[in-house]
């Protein structure tokens, strides 16, 4: 079980945590890679991924991912559809170095991140929020189903992420843990209807919050713009079978240019071109 260690800001605590354990995690990273250069890498299911209902999730970048850079998938698990989602950090100060919500208020409660430092390249994280206002990332076990980028840069699988989210990883204890019920956790799970999403690659997440670093990122929308790059998407997960489609939006604050995007320079591995997410229920 993943514990965070002790927060290290009055506000947010840098993820320093997600560093804990990066040389095994890097070993790790490349002995899978070397056994798993395509097709499906099946993960064992967290410990209440039972429901069924997932979100089936794929991401298509201009180049390659690069491992060394970290790539989220956020979601707010608010119960309400007009609830704030999340948006990348661009500028100091950058906070947890990653993602914020609107107005700098928090509106993401959990992710799925993809880099390097995460033992098989993916892990499922629940935010939780102590007394003292400070956001704490309890690693809470990996996607139901996930992909590896493949290593030959000549094919597509190289270019995408794509996994499963089981919607019971959403649902924990008081302390970001899975619930020890798992049948309590399903019928949760299962009433979970709206969901706040957007992505956000990065190729650093500054340990120091207010100091400037040349950082790049892209996210949803056109992140070069103020409207670009606070917009979000908002999941109806009654819609069982419908897959959204960044070709969905064009003309919408969430719509992928055409052109390279990265704020804060050109990096294909981190320019998002295509996406779709589909709530898929396995239990039918």
């Amino acid at each position: 079980m993943h514990r965070p260690e002790p927060d290290a800001s009055p506000r947010q605590r840098p993820p320093t945590s997600f560093r804990s354990e990066r040389r095994r995690a890097g070993m790790l990273w490349l002995a899978a890679l070397s056994l798993i250069v395509t097709g499906c890498a099946r993960l064992p299911p967290a410990r209440n991924a039972l429901s069924g209902r997932r979100l089936v999730v794929t991401l298509r970048f201009r180049q390659p991912i690069n491992p060394n850079y970290s790539y989220f998938f956020l979601i707010n698990n608010a119960g309400d559809p007009n609830a704030p989602g999340p948006i990348p950090v661009l500028v100091p100060p950058y906070g947890n170095g990653f993602a914020t919500g609107p107005g700098g208020q928090r509106a993401f409660t959990d992710f799925v991140r993809f880099d390097n430092q995460q033992v098989q390249g993916y892990a499922v994280y629940h935010v939780v929020t102590d007394a003292g206002g400070n956001e704490n990332y309890v690693r809470t076990g990996r996607p139901v189903n996930a992909v590896l980028p493949t290593s030959d840069p000549t094919l597509t699988g190289s270019y995408e992420l794509r996994f499963e989210l089981d919607l019971s990883q959403l649902i924990t204890d008081a302390s970001g843990n899975p619930l020890a019920d798992p049948v309590e956790a399903v019928n949760q799970a299962r009433n979970i209807r709206f969901l706040q999403v957007n992505v956000v690659a990065t190729s650093l997440i500054p340990i120091d919050p207010a100091t400037p670093v040349v950082k790049l990122t892209d996210a949803f929308g056109d992140t070069r713009t103020p409207l670009g790059a606070s917009s979000w998407l908002t999941l109806d997960t009654a819609q069982i079978g419908r897959v959204l489609r960044s070709s969905d939006f064009i003309g919408q604050p969430i719509e992928e240019p055409t052109t390279p995007d990265v704020f804060g320079g050109d990096d294909g591995s981190l320019d998002l071109v295509e996406w779709s997410i589909e709530v898929r229920d396995f239990s039918r």
